[in-house]
């Protein structure tokens, strides 16, 4: 098992496929649940810096089997996510994965009191491509801007 802790986001590899990533915000669970589900709020934060979410390539359908669509741009790319919501319970989970695809993802959101809370991104089947300290900062940039975002 690899746990990194360098960046503000702490990453947990099993080594089995199972990848997990924690991070704390200065928000109420509420708004942290809010910036995922409102297509308005995902385009400030979703895509790591340097990368960018059109808005209208958004599409959000906050309930089980609902579409989770978004597309990254940047550095001469487009990297598009046509999810399903597997699960939904505001204001404490969102589970989704692209149909056709092994992965999948899982958000659980804890209440620290003090209007602080904790995410924690949980991974199954993830290919090993999709792993390791590239993901590692790749989240860590994206929580970075919905860091900034909760605070504006």
């Amino acid at each position: 098992m690899t746990e990194k802790t360098t960046l503000a986001t702490v990453m947990i590899d099993n080594g089995d496929g199972e990848v997990t990533f924690v991070r704390e915000f200065d928000a109420p669970r509420g708004r942290v649940f809010a910036a995922y589900t409102d297509p308005d709020q995902i385009v400030k934060f979703f895509a790591p810096e340097g990368f960018s979410v059109p808005r209208e390539s958004v599409v959000l359908e906050p309930h089980v089997g609902g579409r989770c669509e978004l597309t990254m741009v940047g550095m001469g790319m487009e990297i598009p996510i046509n999810g399903v919501y597997l699960e939904v319970a505001a204001p404490e989970k969102l589970a989704f994965h692209v149909p056709g695809e092994p992965m999948k993802q899982e958000i659980t959101l804890t209440d620290l009191g003090g209007g602080r809370t904790r995410l924690t991104l949980r991974q199954t089947d993830v290919p090993e491509q999709m792993r390791g300290e590239m993901a590692h900062m790749g989240f860590d940039s994206s929580w970075n801007l919905l860091e900034n975002h909760l605070a504006s």
